[in-house]
């Protein structure tokens, strides 16, 4: 099946086919299709969605759907290539873990293994609660790929020998673990000790964090810190609740977010610091 998919806007993970537009229609010439359509991440881009399938509508007789996570679209398959680009791939779907401030569990469910398609970034929202079977068979798809990054994010206290020996061979790139409440750091430099202590380096150790939730700048900077102290790099990213409106952060907190977010502004600082 041929199929137009229109995203609100492009973002590094936005596939780069002939078959992918971001936003209204190009023109009147758009490529033969069976279907059209308009993914929708976030909700607060719904409003805008909608309007992109009116506008779609009158340049096709085929079908306009709109979906995607922000309509809660089921997700129990992976197709490589068409809604995010090639290289990246889910091996699993869901979340057993009740995080206060994520979406995936009420619009995933429960983990949920899939059929293995061959990837280098795997975007796995919880890699680590797939069975040992599952790991397994991921890290033998694994051997044929460069540059490695598991960037949906592994849960720390499940960072064990069988993980850490699976991956020991492998050409990783990037080990994405998130620290976003000060409750959560021991976890998290208990997780960042047994990487370095199996030959991995601040620019391997990648670590989201959550900012702004029930904390003031200085809070935040002081969890931001310490996750650069332990051996990684932190990823700063403002909270943003899951229903309702966005919050509109002022230019202190936008700036700050900015500094944190990007290890180039921030490792020339924090080396500064230790000279």
């Amino acid at each position: 099946m041929k199929i137009i998919r229109v995203f609100p806007q492009r973002t590094s993970y936005t596939p780069d086919d002939d078959y992918v537009f971001i936003g209204e229609p190009p023109g009147m010439f758009i490529p033969e299709h069976d279907e059209i359509h308009i993914s929708c991440t976030f909700t607060w881009d719904i409003p805008y969605c909608e309007h992109l399938k009116y506008q779609w509508e009158p340049y096709t007789e085929k079908p306009v759907r709109v979906g995607g996570v922000a309509y809660g679209s089921p997700c129990d398959t992976f197709t490589a290539g068409l809604y995010v680009k090639q290289g990246i791939t889910f091996t699993s779907r869901g979340c057993n873990n009740l995080c206060r401030w994520c979406a995936v569990p009420n619009k995933e469910g429960r983990i949920k293994e899939l059929p293995i398609v061959a990837g280098n970034i795997i975007q796995d929202n919880n890699f680590l609660q797939t069975s040992k079977e599952h790991k397994e068979k991921v890290f033998e798809m694994l051997k044929s790929q460069k540059g490695i990054c598991f960037k949906g994010g592994l849960q720390a206290n499940l960072v064990d020998d069988h993980f850490i020996n699976g991956i020991s061979e492998l050409s990783i790139k990037e080990l994405w673990l998130a620290c976003d409440t000060d409750s959560s750091f021991t976890a998290f430099e208990k997780a960042c000790k047994k990487l370095i202590d199996a030959g991995y380096t601040r620019n391997h150790i990648r670590c989201y964090a959550l900012i702004g939730q029930e904390e003031n700048i200085n809070q935040a900077e002081d969890r931001l810190m310490a996750i650069y102290e332990v051996g990684a790099l932190p990823f700063s990213q403002l909270f943003q609740p899951i229903v309702g409106e966005r919050i509109k952060y002022n230019d202190e907190w936008k700036a700050f977010n900015r500094k944190w977010s990007r290890p180039a502004i921030y490792k020339s600082e924090m080396e500064h610091c230790h000279t």
